[in-house]
């Protein structure tokens, strides 16, 4: 059998400790363990022998880090739902799904809250008009003085270009473990009419006010730390979410750590 070691808790140990963890443990350099501890979200290790196991835990043990140890694998988080509006009433929340889909929890029935900025690689297609290059004017110029006959420097035509670049995107997902379901709320498929009067004209804002509401709502559930740092009011530029695979690797240790309570 082999094992999981994870961080314990709802609050990650500030890098520079996990950093100095994974040095010792692992035998790596200062760089390479400082680039570990930052893209681990609190998941140290995986796919470990019993021995191996300890010996991590043992590490941790020094750094004053709590560990918890799972068998390997443990499933995969739920795929992500995307949740279209959301109405509050009677101590129960109701999450509305694509088509007539719907899903009704309690605040007790939301296990993790996990809010983040991350980056989306974007590709788009953008139309424009280009004249003739320098090598078809120069060639048509070398035609005209070789024939002396008046030739025009060719027309313009429109090209279509694809660009690629990346936006900042926020997300906030809902992790029902019972349920095994995750609702994730955006800003651009979310209706934020459950607002009511604090409804802004901004959805980035209107998704912060969402998450407050909805850590509000269950008090219980493990928060990751995107949105302590929104509860917080604190900045988001230096959270080290370069992907939507840094946040859901994040869930996944917040939801084996709830189980492991």
């Amino acid at each position: 059998m082999s094992f999981m070691v994870i961080t314990a808790g709802e609050k990650l140990p500030e890098f520079s400790v996990l950093a100095q963890v994974l040095s010792t443990a692992l035998n790596l350099d200062r760089d390479t363990a400082a680039g570990a501890a930052r893209r681990c979200w609190g998941l140290l290790g995986r796919d470990l022998e019993e021995a191996a196991a300890a010996g991590l835990e043992a590490r941790c043990a020094e750094f004053g880090v709590a560990t918890l140890r799972f068998p390997c694998p443990q499933p995969p988080l739920p795929e992500a739902e995307k949740v279209k509006a959301v109405s509050f009433a009677g101590g129960s929340a109701v999450f509305s799904l694509s088509g007539a889909a719907a899903v009704q929890a309690a605040p007790g029935d939301i296990t993790v809250l996990a809010a983040a900025p991350v980056k989306q690689e974007t590709l788009r297609s953008v139309k424009t008009t280009e004249g003739p290059s320098s090598r078809e004017k120069a060639v048509r110029l070398g035609i005209m003085a070789a024939t002396g006959l008046p030739i025009g420097m060719g027309k313009s035509k429109e090209v279509n270009r694809e660009v690629r670049g990346s936006e900042m995107s926020f997300c906030l997902d809902l992790l029902l473990d019972r349920q095994g379901r995750r609702l994730r709320v955006t800003p651009e498929d979310f209706d934020f009419s459950c607002l009511k009067a604090n409804k802004t004209y901004s959805s980035q804002v209107n998704l912060r006010l969402f998450c407050a509401e909805a850590a509000a709502f269950a008090p219980g559930a493990a928060r990751n730390t995107g949105l302590l740092a929104m509860l917080a009011s604190r900045p988001l530029s230096a959270l080290p979410y370069d992907s939507l695979e840094d946040l859901e690797r994040e869930e996944f240790r917040l939801l084996l750590a709830t189980r492991g309570a």
